[in-house]
């Protein structure tokens, strides 16, 4: 009788156990890579380009940030002058992979082929600078 009461309390001791060294093992096994590549993309809009259009571009930008799993994560901005220079850009996304295959995934998605095509009339210049994240 004793021995059958001491297993009856040890067994969801031990049940707990083995349950968090399960999941020690998953989360050590299956850990994403760290992102390493960051991408910004930076537009020039042609003369006369309305507010509205502008904040469309945005919008439809950060839409693809639920639409490419490639995309880590994602922020925007308009872009300020520095140090006495005027800006040459008004709007810079900033975009993070995790490594370089998935920065060619990304441009070759067709989300993002859309969006160009979508939007590219809207621009007199794009900039685009890639960048290793240390």
């Amino acid at each position: 009788m004793k021995k059958s009461v001491l297993i009856k309390y040890l067994m969801p001791a031990f049940a707990l156990g083995v349950f968090t060294f399960l999941l020690a093992i998953y989360g050590t096994a299956y850990t994403p890579a760290k992102p390493s590549k960051q991408r910004m993309v930076c537009y020039k809009f042609k003369a006369g380009t309305d507010a509205e259009t502008i904040k469309k571009h945005l919008v439809d930008f950060r839409n693809l940030k639920r639409e490419i799993d490639q995309i880590v994560e994602y922020s925007a901005g308009s872009t300020v002058a520095g140090e006495g220079n005027s800006s040459d850009y008004e709007i810079a996304h900033y975009l993070t992979f995790r490594s370089e295959e998935d920065v060619e995934k990304f441009k070759q998605n067709p989300a993002y082929l859309d969006f160009i095509k979508k939007h590219k009339d809207e621009w007199e210049k794009v900039l685009v600078i890639n960048a290793e994240i240390k």
